[in-house]
């Protein structure tokens, strides 16, 4: 594995080296355009926003869904919180339950007859994506229901790395 060492002499690996070296480069570039402009924040901030780029593909998704959608992901992040106290505390049968019925596969079927159902509205890799997660909590209250911790810890990496992925790659606004 490539790795070097940063300025505080931290050991970084490529990827986390990156996004680093990608960052101070941003910084001194906005910190500069900032200088010769004369430093004015609140300039520097509305011209700092219309020229920052999103990259991730827009999902034109209608209102009632989109809101939807968006109350899913906040109780997902309610759920992911939930599930880290209950790790810290070593208690893994309430993690398990919280997964599993704050985003396991149970939840797939929650929208089945209502016409608003959000994923209709996404792309084919978006909503695989969706399935992932559902699938990946589904996992991990399996797994942390054995009683491993570090297992268990694994299995809650893959519902975290499918919203990493989704939140990367997609917007809705």
């Amino acid at each position: 594995m490539n790795k070097a060492q940063s300025p505080s002499g931290t050991v970084c690996t490529g990827k986390k080296l990156f996004w680093l070296l990608m960052l101070a480069i941003l910084s001194v570039s906005l910190a500069a355009r900032g200088y010769a402009r004369g430093g004015n924040s609140d300039e520097d901030e509305e011209s700092t926003e219309s020229q920052v780029t999103d990259f991730r593909t827009f999902v034109e998704i209608p209102d009632k869904p989109r809101k939807i959608l968006q109350e899913d992901m906040l109780d997902h992040l309610a759920a992911l919180n939930e599930i880290n106290r209950y790790l810290a505390d070593n208690n893994l049968a309430s993690a398990a339950d919280v997964a599993e019925s704050g985003m396991g596969r149970s939840l797939l079927s929650k929208y089945q007859n209502e016409g608003m159902r959000p994923g209709r509205y996404m792309p084919k890799e978006m909503r695989e994506i969706g399935y992932e997660l559902h699938a990946a909590a589904s996992q991990f209250a399996k797994v942390a229901r054995q009683g491993n911790l570090q297992e268990t810890l694994h299995a809650y990496h893959r519902i975290t790395s499918a919203c990493v992925a989704c939140h990367y790659s997609y917007r809705t606004r």
